[in-house]
């Protein structure tokens, strides 16, 4: 057999035989030093941690407990790292399963059902101790999952609640809807157009339901949507032409940050200027919305409350809490900024 040789240029990883080796110890000896697991005293302690300091050994906490049985590994699944809420989410999520002891494995779908598949499989395969899924579209990959019947999973932000049969925490996507349409006719808006990737995401129809009640309840304002994809610069020039063709409606709304990216570039290539020529109100808000000129009036979704219900559910259900499942529903705000400022617009 071949010995293994690690790839030219490529420094190999310090093992523990390494450190041992260094140390003048045994395997085992460095082995206690690092898990704590027997007593080791100072003196062989301090020559172990120094000789791993030396080589830049770190102790593979995961590849450990698997080995011991006793994993702590928590899977998560997200369909889009670039996405500010996603990648905040993440971190959150992140920041508590170490606080608790866990360690995290993170894969992104990229917005591909099947993707999501094959990922979600090999995810799986490290027999996790519980699943945090963000999916692609409203339902998860159900076969793949009841092979895992005792397996706690929380869903969130995009998940449909009334499809899914396990704990899911949310936002109240219907009442934003609402909210910001209710604020731009009482501006006057009698036009208004709500720009997104897709439509086939539960989140994004909640939020043009609640868009289309409110309108349903007045006479003579028009509500549009325009899917214009997921990139922001092809997005730019769909909008781009859509405002060509339709003319400018009184106000846009953009259903996530990216797609509010999307609508800026569009403007700026046409030589538009919100509130001057139209309102325009946001998602997601973000640091760069007010790092403008004119910031960026905008839907705040309460991103560390979400990673903390979910934290909080997930470790309730490791820790045995079999009651029924439950949806956490957290609210919206609006942040009302320059964008939507009060301007005189003909009825």
């Amino acid at each position: 057999m071949k010995n293994k040789t690690a790839m030219p240029g490529r420094p190999r990883r310090a093992s523990i035989k390494d450190v041992a080796e260094r140390a003048g110890v045994s395997t085992a000896t460095v082995s206690h030093v690092f898990s704590g697991k027997k007593h080791v005293n100072e003196a062989l302690e301090t020559r172990v941690r120094a000789a791993a300091k030396e080589l830049g050994y770190s102790v593979d906490r995961v590849a450990s407990r698997l080995r011991s049985g006793k994993a702590k590994v928590i899977a998560v699944m997200v369909p889009d790292l670039e996405d500010l809420f996603l990648s905040r989410f993440v971190s959150r999520i992140e920041a508590q399963a170490e606080d608790s002891g866990f360690e995290v494995i993170l894969s992104c779908s990229r917005n591909d059902p099947e993707l999501e598949r094959t990922r979600l499989q090999a995810m799986l395969a490290w027999r996790p101790t519980g699943l945090i899924f963000v999916p692609c579209r409203d339902q998860l990959p159900m076969d793949i999952l009841r092979n895992h019947p005792d397996l706690p999973i929380i869903g969130a932000d995009r998940v449909n609640p009334s499809l899914t049969p396990f704990d899911t925490v949310t936002v109240d996507n219907y009442g934003s809807g609402w909210t910001v349409t209710d604020n731009l006719i009482t501006k006057g808006a009698t036009s208004i157009l709500m720009v997104t990737s897709v439509t086939g995401i539960a989140t994004i129809r909640e939020r043009i339901r609640g868009a289309q009640e409110r309108v349903s309840r007045e006479t003579g304002v028009t509500l549009q949507v325009l899917e214009i994809g997921s990139d922001p610069t092809t997005g730019a020039a769909r909008l781009g032409e859509w405002l060509g063709e339709k003319g400018l409606p009184d106000a846009v709304v953009c259903l996530t940050n990216v797609m509010t990216l999307a609508a800026l570039a569009s403007f700026a290539h046409i030589g538009i200027e919100a509130p001057e020529d139209l309102m325009l109100i946001g998602y997601h808000d973000s640091l760069w919305m007010t790092a403008r000129r004119v910031p960026i009036t905008t839907v705040s979704l309460p991103i560390d409350d979400v990673a903390r219900a979910v934290w909080q559910q997930l470790e309730s259900r490791v820790s045995g809490d079999d009651s029924p499942c439950r949806n956490t529903v957290l609210s919206t705000s609006l942040i009302e900024r320059d964008t939507t400022r009060a301007r005189a617009i003909g009825r």
